[in-house]
């Protein structure tokens, strides 16, 4: 059984790049991919507050109706993969809740989206994937920018 993590943003299309990208690249039959959203403290409250959910919702069901991660686990879904949705929270950097979500969920790899740069920062890598790609004990596939 193979598992890998997709940390979505509220972006849809950069998570419907990453979904393609696991789509065509993994070849398990026994795949689940993970789909998370990584929280701040504000992000859920405010999340919480939009929804209207009384009292405090479950960080997971938060995360399923974030744009983002329903953009990708559709297209997950559609191509018959079984998927699980996680909400991460964290104080800090993502970067450390993602490579902790790694661990977790024992991942065998992580995809994540590289965000366009200039053509002087494309030696560089945003800080969260910087960092992801520095303390994964895991492959990481970076999906770039061109992909959408």
């Amino acid at each position: 059984m193979t598992r890998v993590l997709l940390p979505a943003s509220n972006h849809s299309q950069w998570a419907e790049s990453v979904a393609d990208v696991v789509v065509d690249t993994e070849d398990d039959d026994d795949l689940t991919a993970v789909v998370a959203h990584v929280f701040d403290d504000d992000e859920v409250e405010s999340t919480n507050e939009n929804l209207d959910i009384e009292g405090r919702a479950k960080v997971d069901e938060l995360a399923s109706r974030k744009s983002g991660v329903n953009a990708a686990t559709q297209r997950l879904e559609d191509a018959g993969i079984d998927t699980e949705v996680r909400g991460v929270e964290h104080e800090g950097e993502p970067a450390e809740a993602i490579v902790a979500a790694v661990d977790e969920e024992d991942a065998d790899r992580l995809y994540m989206y590289s965000r366009k740069r200039s053509p002087a920062g494309k030696a560089v890598f945003g800080s969260t994937l910087q960092e992801a790609i520095l303390k994964a004990r895991v492959p990481i596939v970076v999906v770039p920018s061109n992909a959408l």
